[in-house]
């Protein structure tokens, strides 16, 4: 196919629905910056930048707004919350049958491979692309306290069904964004992302415990600069409407390389300790359990818009060690390096006293 370099000259009325704490505020400001002109739709929760207009209500009663929005004839609608087959019936109902672009963003975690991750299976190949196997389960969080209240509704990919069968029909311009791990400032999860390895930098430690099985373990992550320019990037593209695609690095790594990447940024040297899955773990499942790899497959996105990634790695990973230093209760709670050391210790001394049975 080729590219479609696509580009906004024009300013574009824009609304973004839900997530105000993250990707819907990185990408409010970033708009804002574009000169676009921008109305946020949330609870009002979060500070609203004085520049964009603000709409407080909440997602679950959208189509009571929908004399309100569509008098605004925005050109492009960002929704960060559609969870659910409601979400995507009520914005249908809201906006078919009009100029619209309607911008959904989904998640990777509708695919079966992820599912299989948190059931510790690895049936699906690799890397995951738009049409691989997507989760075998309805409403594939009913059984997780992860999602609250939604988790009995919760299924992206009846949501996304329900908006491709509209775009099918010619009742609206739709695309589904799935996105895969979002790291960087602002990120609400820096803990379970690369919280571990900012921390001990900060901590000026040295040590870094990994098991045999995480050091290895290789996740398609995104910075958080690349995905909103990812979603700008499909602003009024008519070569995206009707159409699903994964967002995320072009490239992956494995999780013990971006401890090396976020040390040689910080001017550290790790000293990693390798040590058995099963001793860092109470849980007896994971005795046997397979490796655990997200790799996920962007390229389509790539191919078939033009998109290039405006922030090269070394640059999102000082921003996201920079913002850490400066705002360190991102990072929770700190870790018993005690115990870790104890760990550590014992381990070495089982294993030489091991080796010289052996021998």
């Amino acid at each position: 196919l080729p590219f479609h370099i696509h580009s906004i000259t024009s300013t574009l009325k824009i609304i973004i629905i839900g997530d105000s704490r993250f990707i819907g505020k990185a990408l409010c400001y970033s708009c804002i910056q574009d000169s676009h002109e921008v109305t946020l739709f949330n609870r009002g929760h979060s500070d609203c930048p004085p520049e964009a207009q603000h709409i407080q209500g909440d997602v679950t009663n959208l189509v009571d707004y929908k004399d309100q929005l569509l008098a605004q004839k925005y050109d492009v609608v960002i929704h960060c919350i559609a969870y659910t087959q409601t979400h995507s019936e009520d914005l249908i109902d809201v906006f078919q049958n009009t100029t619209t672009h309607l911008i959904v963003l989904s998640s990777c975690d509708c695919y079966e491979a992820f599912q299989g991750l948190n059931r510790l299976k690895d049936k699906s190949e690799l890397p995951i692309t738009e049409k691989s196997q997507l989760s075998q389960e309805t409403y594939y969080w009913k059984d997780s306290t992860l999602k609250g209240e939604l988790a009995n509704t919760y299924d992206k990919n009846l949501m996304t069904k329900r908006l491709m069968d509209s775009a099918i029909n010619g009742e609206t311009k739709v695309t589904v964004l799935r996105l895969a791990m979002i790291y960087g400032p602002g990120d609400h999860q820096y803990p379970s992302r690369h919280g571990a390895f900012i921390q001990r930098i900060l901590d000026q430690r040295r040590d870094l415990l990994l098991s045999d099985r995480e050091q290895g373990q290789i996740y398609t992550y995104g910075y958080i600069d690349n995905i909103v320019a990812a979603i700008k990037h499909s602003f009024l593209n008519s070569v995206t409407f009707g159409k699903v695609y994964n967002i995320g690095d072009h490239q992956s790594r494995s999780r013990r390389r971006w401890a090396e990447a976020y040390a040689q940024a910080a001017g550290w040297k790790f000293n990693f300790h390798i040590l058995p899955e099963e001793l860092l773990r109470k849980d007896k499942n994971y005795r046997s359990a397979p490796p655990q790899h997200l790799l996920i497959d962007s390229s389509l996105f790539y191919r078939q818009t033009g998109f290039l990634e405006p922030v090269s790695l070394p640059r999102a990973i000082q921003a996201t060690l920079d913002h850490a230093r400066q705002n360190p209760a991102v990072l929770g709670p700190k870790p018993n390096y005690d115990d870790e050391d104890l760990l550590i210790q014992s381990y070495y001394k089982k294993l030489d006293e091991l080796h010289a049975t052996l021998s």
